[in-house]
């Protein structure tokens, strides 16, 4: 029964958390500038988005500055990445994107940095635009300033194109929120999922989780340890068929790729159209650094 309370409580995570993450469906990118908190003045706004098409058009990196207003119940850093990917900040080639996103009722911010941009805006920078430039400024409630002092910072090191001579400061890591073992089962999971997403029902997930949950109760060696993640898995496994299922057809409709990156592992139903074209489609690295004010 040692193992069985973790599992409960991964499961438990994968329904309160995990799961409203997967399904989130960002709102498209206007522009270099993505206000959708309304936290930024109009002036500010327009004067930011000039200046950051031209250093586009000047040194090809794209820096989208994000505004919304909860991340509504995820980690700051999950967000971040998946907003960054879906967009597909930077050019494809060069990864060469960078994300600024700032949450107004978690009071929360993140710069996430892409792969070809990790050399230059390290962590330690990114930590220190943080804590310099932006947290004075937000505390003061003066976010136009904050913003525009940060962004200033970040165009002069990708102008300089130095890397730093050495890493010295670095805002704390969080732990990470999830288990290895949650982790191991959810990434089975997620790409045995993706097949299921081609049926025409939605009890093939049920069945596989409900088996997988016999199999593990079995192992741990306990009668009720087998019903109660046989169901808990087979509940989980039904939910994650619908979803993917759901999304496979939506994209069948639409025309649009089905394929397992294509389609984020099935959990993309390709929702949203037109607005900014000025993205490329570049990818994150996960580096920068996250704080609050």
């Amino acid at each position: 029964m040692k193992f069985f309370k973790p599992l409960i409580i991964s499961l438990l995570g994968f329904f309160l958390v995990v799961l409203p993450v997967l399904a989130q469906d960002f709102p498209q990118p206007v522009g270099y500038v993505n206000d959708f908190a309304v936290m930024l003045s109009s002036d500010f706004r327009d004067s930011l988005e000039e200046d950051l098409t031209q250093f586009e058009e000047e040194t090809k990196a794209e820096i989208a500055v994000v505004t919304v207003n909860s991340l509504e119940g995820t980690y700051v850093e999950d967000y971040a990445v998946r907003l960054f990917e879906q967009w597909g900040i930077g050019k494809k080639e060069a990864d060469n994107g960078l994300l600024l996103l700032i949450a107004k009722e978690d009071r929360e911010f993140k710069i996430e940095v892409g792969y070809g941009l990790e050399p230059i805006i390290t962590d330690g920078r990114a930590g220190k635009i943080l804590r310099e430039q932006m947290i004075p400024s937000f505390k003061e409630g003066n976010y136009d300033q904050g913003v525009k002092l940060a962004v200033e910072k970040i165009e002069e090191y990708i102008r300089s194109g130095e890397p730093p001579l050495a890493e010295t400061e670095e805002l704390p890591k969080r732990a990470p929120p999830f288990t290895l073992f949650f982790i191991s089962i959810f990434l089975i999971f997620i790409y045995t999922s993706a097949f299921l997403a081609r049926s025409k029902s939605y009890y093939a997930g049920g069945v596989l989780g409900g088996i997988l949950g016999s199999i593990l109760g079995f192992l741990i060696g306990s009668l009720a340890t087998i019903i109660f993640t046989a169901l808990g898995l087979g509940i989980f496994g039904l939910i994650l068929d619908y979803i993917l299922s759901k999304n496979y057809k939506e994209l069948k409709g639409k025309k649009k790729k089905t394929g397992f990156f294509s389609s984020w592992g099935g959990f993309s139903s390709g929702g949203g159209g037109g607005g900014f074209g000025g993205f490329s489609g570049g990818s994150s690295g996960g580096g920068g650094a996250s704080g609050g004010w």
